[in-house]
């Protein structure tokens, strides 16, 4: 059986895949305790939004959340965001991470880096890229994290450092196909050039069982443009992690009609003015927002029987 863990990781991502083999891959791994300030302020002006009028039983009534004056709290809001490194222990005690891949080096994707290396959980295989950002810290949290990464980054954990690209291949990525659609070397040059992180971004499509699910990263104009050129009609997928949060900045018109996928993941949804829910909902059957949701998660068994779940039925 193949399962793929949403976690609600308020503004930010972790995904985490139990292949069917019994490895571990973690995608990102962000780890916020309460709601960010901006997130506050999204559900406080989340009343102004019209809904489309085939909305349906999952959305919530925008009425019911309105903004008071606390920065850890949203009065009706009682979604619990998910502690990426509670989980792996509760539900995957004793167990390393096969594969870590960082999809691309921004903060909001690696804040849970400092915490997992106090648990005793080994990262076996470390995805990355090379690049020169230096970044801006927030706190002395996102500096410990930073120096977690790079500490990851430039071998001097037990891990193995892999920079891969569309095209490689490896001995484990078989037993559940696993595809990396973005970045090539020359996205990751521009993107160094440019300093546009987002551009360098893994995408990745796994398959299993049939099933196609493609986890966007942060991926934006310029890589999807690439990868349409590249697959065309071959980015259909039955399940989409939504390129950056959900936001109208990873949204790709022509990608998103070519992979129609029937459910689209966003770990973030429905924000004012930067929100593609909408825009993802003409072509797939279902958007569903971790915020919204709480953890969601894909089980698809070795019969090809596949269910998807959530925390909150909303």
């Amino acid at each position: 059986m193949l399962k793929v863990h949403f976690l609600n990781v308020g503004h930010g991502d972790c995904t985490i895949i139990e292949h069917s083999n019994g490895n571990l891959t973690v995608i990102d791994i962000n780890n916020a305790k309460d709601l960010d300030i901006t997130t506050q302020q999204e559900l406080s002006l989340f009343s102004q939004f019209s809904f489309p009028n085939n909305q349906n039983k999952y959305e919530i009534n925008r009425q019911k959340y309105t903004y008071y004056d606390s920065v850890t709290a949203v009065r009706g809001y009682d979604i619990q965001l998910t502690n990426p490194i509670e989980f792996l222990q509760n539900n995957y005690s004793n167990k390393n991470i096969f594969r870590y891949i960082q999809t691309h080096p921004d903060l909001d994707h690696m804040r849970g880096l400092s915490a997992l290396s106090k648990t005793g959980i080994e990262i076996i295989n470390f995805w990355d890229h090379q690049h020169n950002k230096k970044p801006d810290f927030n706190s002395d949290s996102d500096q410990e994290n930073w120096e977690e990464y790079e500490r990851l980054r430039n071998g001097k954990s037990n891990a193995k450092v892999l920079h891969l690209f569309r095209g490689d291949e490896g001995n484990y990525w078989t037993d559940d196909k696993l595809e990396i659609l973005s970045p090539t070397p020359n996205l990751v040059k521009e993107a160094n050039n440019k300093k546009n992180w987002n551009e360098m971004s893994y995408v990745f499509r796994l398959t299993y069982q049939g099933y196609n699910i493609i986890f966007g990263g942060d991926a934006e104009k310029d890589a999807w443009d690439e990868m349409v050129n590249f697959y065309g009609d071959n980015l259909k997928c039955d399940i989409l992690k939504a390129s950056h949060h959900g936001r109208d900045s990873g949204y790709h018109q022509q990608a998103v009609k070519l992979m129609k996928p029937q459910y689209t993941i966003v770990s973030v949804g429905k924000k004012p003015e930067t929100d593609a829910s909408n825009k993802y909902r003409q072509y797939s059957d279902h958007v569903w927002s971790t915020r919204w949701r709480g953890n969601i998660t894909l089980e698809i068994d070795t019969n090809g029987q596949a269910n998807i779940d959530s925390e909150y039925d909303r």
